[in-house]
């Protein structure tokens, strides 16, 4: 692996965004051996790490299409951080001018949005960064070579930046200084561990694998899905889980008094309420993971949103929850779920994040 990092170092002065001799070259390194030999001490990461995450992921990028200025290859869970744009995870980056390496613990650092990778907002991304500091102290105190600040340098890249301010901490080798393999391993492993001890804490914040899929298949369509991106929920495991929130949803409103329809087929929205005078367009959301208020997420569809801002307040959003998804059954089944009742629901603009855009081009 030493060998491997110093040969990518070597190759980051000549950074082209076009597919050059040492581009080529740099890729085979990045997401040939670099990646595997990631991916060849995951069996061993997973008996050292104290908290059980039974997913672990390598997921190499040298930019897809144009090179990119900062080559990564990250470890992650793939529940918890299924894209790069999203959780937290361990990554090596390669600093623009190829003078060092760092293996950072970091977050999703940009968005996917209209067609390309944006930076997220800098005082988001402090205030993630500073809790998660706060949240994993104890954890930290036997490292004290780590370190807050990162230097990428990045010359054109918008997101050499964004990776600066979304680090927590990282171990960072010079190029000229790399350690061997065992001490790169034994880094990795502490890192790892502290990842896993950050999923715990942060396990109010897990993505939905309903809302992770989205985002998998919207870079799907727009061409950017990456190697081990792949879908977390297959097709009939949507369908059970939609079914269970539409039943508890329906019970619900039943035992309040609504004769209720379900139009989810042919309308945009899911459950037609009626009780005397009063009417409700009712849309419900399923997913298997714990609801947190203020911090879960949820996929709306356009025509979903502009029906429920047109509706409003005759409306309502219904999210039911901790759905038990029994993936063994054929078809599979779905059972339990905790209800949250949000009447009436007001979508609120600045809460809508743009997964993917269709763009007409003129002439």
């Amino acid at each position: 692996m030493r060998e491997l990092l110093r040969d990518v170092l070597l190759l980051q002065p000549d950074w082209n965004s076009k597919n050059t001799p040492a581009m080529k070259e740099r890729g085979q390194l990045i997401r040939g051996g670099v990646a595997q030999w990631l991916r060849d001490q995951l069996p061993g990461l997973q008996g050292d790490v104290p908290v059980l995450i039974d997913d672990w992921r390598v997921d190499p990028s040298d930019g897809a299409g144009l090179k990119s200025e900062i080559p990564w290859v990250r470890v992650h869970s793939a529940g918890r951080s299924p894209s790069a744009t999203i959780g937290w995870y361990v990554v090596y980056l390669f600093e623009a001018q190829g003078d060092r390496v760092y293996l950072s613990l970091i977050q999703g650092a940009s968005r996917w949005v209209n067609g390309e990778f944006k930076p997220r907002p800098r005082a988001e991304l402090r205030q993630r960064v500073q809790w998660a500091r706060n949240a994993l102290a104890t954890h930290l105190l036997p490292r004290p070579d780590l370190v807050e600040k990162i230097e990428l340098n990045a010359r054109k890249s918008n997101l050499g930046p964004a990776y600066e301010e979304g680090n927590v901490v990282a171990f960072e080798y010079a190029r000229d200084e790399l350690p061997s393999d065992d001490v790169l391993r034994d880094d990795l492993s502490f890192l790892v561990s502290v990842l896993s001890h950050l999923y715990e804490l942060d396990g109010s914040r897990e993505v939905a694998p309903e809302v992770a899929d989205a985002v998998a298949i919207a870079e799907r369509s727009a061409g950017r899905a990456r190697r081990g991106q792949g879908l977390l929920l297959s097709a009939e495991q949507r369908v059970a889980v939609e079914r269970r929130a539409v039943a508890v949803a329906t019970d619900y409103l039943v035992e309040q008094g609504f004769e209720v329809e379900d139009v989810g087929a042919t309308q945009s929205y899911d459950l037609d309420a009626r009780r005397g005078e009063e009417g409700l367009y009712v849309e419900v959301k399923g997913t298997t993971t714990t609801w947190s208020s203020g911090s879960s997420e949820i996929i709306v569809t356009k025509n979903e949103v502009d029906l429920h801002l047109r509706e409003y307040p005759n409306n309502m959003l219904l999210i039911v929850s901790q759905i038990v998804l029994d993936r063994s059954a054929t078809p599979p089944s779905a059972s339990g779920g905790e209800l949250r009742v949000i009447h009436p629901w007001e979508v609120k603009p600045p809460n809508l994040t743009p997964v993917t855009y269709r763009y007409l081009v003129g002439e």
